[in-house]
């Protein structure tokens, strides 16, 4: 999404192509300007890139979330970099730009009024098979995991678009595509019960299937959950994280999710008997983890019938306060930022050997994935048809 909003703030006498490296290979075409957003994982791949393009005679403007929080390592490959949301700081560097007065470095000062952020540049990508397409309403999440490179960039105040932005988004994705499934990008969709109705309540009239991330208390907002159904809605995602009230009240200094460990089951309960799938998003290799915490989580996945799993492995990207903590720990195995993937242990853990840890991981995602699982998932979703 970033340089599809990005590409919508450019001028629009520029020629502009977009390039999705998940599909296709850059062309030895010749351009002025190059832009890039990449993630932690992909930043020397895109370092690889910028020194190509250079040599090309282009210059380098690159920004996204491995950049705002490594701008000085970003610049030395980058003419220009962009650290946090570029809503204020693009307009600068626009105007200093045509005046050939451009700074290196544009940091944002503080977190932008969502009010000024352009409709997507949606036209761009319509050439690729993507099976969802990105929207964003919000951005902001006041849990603040220590782990979560999102909530340092974003911040915990949530802001939002207005909802007439978001109904020209959605009018732009329909043009675009005949039968969108639409991805909501927000770190916590429905945190406020009274937005989220109003969000519902427009997105029930485009009619579109979507899904989107959310927290446990969503089962708590009874309207609300009532509507999601009608509004397209076909699954959530609910980072539960941990199984272990140790590792929860280490990840968050508010204690908001260890204190919510008690009603996980009851939340999947209660979400998917309105139809709506739950991805129950959990976050293995944090320091209470040992041998038996795969068998249990296995058991809790399977018992609750829930409708998918996000598993990865605990992450210390940089810029986050599990970074810190490794770094000042001296726990770091590799600053080799290709394997920060999520699905790669980076650190060492207290209480399991790296070996045994992957091993054990490798095995949960074969059981989660297998054919018993997944009929079993099958035939509790068919159950609650019956029922409806």
């Amino acid at each position: 999404m970033s340089l599809l909003t990005v590409g919508a703030m450019l001028p629009k006498d520029w020629e502009i192509h977009y390039v999705d490296l998940a599909y296709e290979s850059v062309q030895e075409w010749t351009y002025d300007m190059v832009f890039m957003s990449p993630s932690t994982t992909q930043s020397q791949e895109a370092y690889g890139y910028a020194c190509q393009f250079r040599d090309r005679g282009a210059r380098i403007v690159m920004g996204g979330p491995h950049a705002s929080v490594c701008p000085d390592e970003v610049l030395q490959y980058a003419d220009v970099v962009f650290a946090g949301e570029a809503e204020d700081t693009m307009r600068q560097f626009l105007r200093e730009w045509s005046s050939l007065s451009q700074k290196k470095m544009y940091r944002a000062s503080t977190h932008p009024d969502l009010g000024q952020s352009p409709v997507p540049l949606y036209s761009l990508a319509v050439k690729y098979p993507y099976s969802s397409i990105p929207i964003q309403w919000s951005r902001g999440c006041p849990h603040q995991c220590h782990f979560c490179s999102s909530s340092s960039i974003y911040g915990k105040r949530i802001r939002r678009k207005s909802l007439g932005q978001l109904k020209a988004e959605l009018e732009m994705i329909q043009k675009c595509w005949k039968r969108p499934f639409l991805f909501f990008t927000d770190d916590n969709l429905f945190i406020e019960e009274q937005s989220g109705t109003e969000l519902l309540s427009l997105l029930q009239q485009f009619r579109l299937d979507w899904y989107g991330f959310t927290d446990v208390s969503l089962y708590e907002k009874e309207k609300l959950c009532r509507q999601l159904r009608s509004s397209g809605c076909r699954k959530v995602l609910i980072g539960f994280e941990s199984l272990n009230p140790a590792n929860l009240a280490a990840i968050q200094h508010t204690q908001w999710k260890k204190r919510r460990l008690e009603q996980y089951w009851q939340a999947i309960s209660v979400i998917q008997r309105e139809g709506i799938g739950v991805i129950g998003s959990f976050v293995l290799g944090l320091d209470e983890d040992e041998a038996s915490t795969f068998e249990r989580l296995y058991q809790f996945i399977y018992d609750s019938c829930l409708y998918g799993t996000n598993l990865t492995i605990a992450t210390p990207y940089p810029g986050t306060r599990y970074y810190e903590q490794m770094k000042r720990e001296g726990r770091l195995l590799t600053e080799d930022w290709s394997r920060y993937d999520g699905f790669t242990l980076v650190h060492s853990l207290p209480k399991m050997t790296r070996n045994v840890f992957m091993d054990a991981y490798d095995r949960l995602i074969e059981r989660i994935n297998s054919t018993q699982r997944l009929q079993h998932v099958v035939e509790y979703f068919k159950r609650i048809g019956e029922r409806a």
